[in-house]
């Protein structure tokens, strides 16, 4: 079973939500929670990984090399370059291998021979650890600047189904990116978090189209529920007509700000806090579903 946690919009609770839930869950049953936010994976500080068992480096793209000594330096490569990062040193042309994503244009638009060639990359790491609280967890970790996250989570996904384990719970980036798509295939429930703002129910109806597309069932989790109570009905009320349950509303609580500060679940920390109350009600409304 796979349980993704998504946004549309940034900023919304979204991690602190996946943690919570995953200390809750794991009480019950067998997890592995999945940090699919390749650029700003952060999910491991809230669930306290003290050392990595495992980070294996993701070699799934190539880069352009230039020969300088091969090289005329006649700078059509620069020209067509769609990704600007040839540039002139000297009398030849260099490679930005930050910037070169492997297209190969500039092989072929190259008027001598052998003079650019490939080389493998890493754009990233898989790694993997165990929890204080007992259960593993898989973290995407995309290197600045490289592209693919969509394959690198694909590849983290890879190995969170090594485990055994009765649910698979992933935390996706915001938005609707290569990552979150990576991070929705496959799943049996999204669990869509948005806040009572225009800013963010406008993402998040972008983020249930490519939920829509892979057919995958959708609940919704209104975070912040009572800063806008009017706009959190109207949520409640499109959601509806969607067919989209919302498993909870989770009102304004200055105790997930001070779990972010010591690195913690909101739900370990606060126990009584409103925010917990809400996902140990949510966390019971999983169970069943699952």
């Amino acid at each position: 079973m796979q349980l993704t946690v998504a946004s549309g919009k940034g900023g919304v609770g979204k991690s602190s939500i996946t943690a919570s839930l995953a200390f809750l869950l794991s009480k019950n049953r067998e997890i592995v929670a999945l940090d699919a936010d390749a650029d700003t994976p952060n999910l491991e500080i809230l669930l306290n990984v003290k050392e990595w068992t495992e980070k294996k480096p993701f070699e799934g793209e190539r880069v352009a090399l230039i020969d300088s000594q091969k090289c005329t330096g006649c700078g059509i490569c620069a020209v067509h370059c769609p990704y600007e990062c040839i540039y002139p040193e000297d009398n030849h042309y260099r490679i930005n291998e930050i910037l070169c994503e492997g297209c190969n244009v500039c092989s072929v638009v190259c008027p001598e021979e052998n003079v650019i060639n490939f080389k493998p990359a890493v754009p990233g790491y898989v790694k993997w650890g165990m929890t204080s609280y007992g259960f593993p967890i898989i973290t995407a970790e995309l290197l600045p600047g490289r592209p693919n996250s969509g394959k690198l989570v694909f590849e983290a996904k890879k190995k969170a189904k090594q485990f055994d384990c009765d649910l698979l719970l992933v935390d996706a980036a915001a938005g609707i990116g290569c990552s979150v798509i990576a991070s929705i295939n496959g799943s049996d429930y999204v669990i869509v978090v948005v806040e009572p703002t225009e800013i963010s129910l406008f993402d998040a109806e972008r983020l249930l189209k490519i939920v829509d597309h892979f057919r995958v069932k959708a609940l919704a989790i209104i975070n912040k529920s009572d800063v806008n109570r009017d706009f959190s009905e109207k949520i409640e009320i499109l959601f509806e007509r969607k067919d989209i349950e919302v498993i909870g509303k989770i009102p304004y609580d200055r105790a997930v700000v001070e779990a972010l500060i010591k690195g913690k679940p909101v739900v370990e920390v606060f126990p009584g806090s409103p925010f917990s109350k809400a996902i140990e009600k949510i966390a019971s409304t999983l169970e069943e579903l699952l």
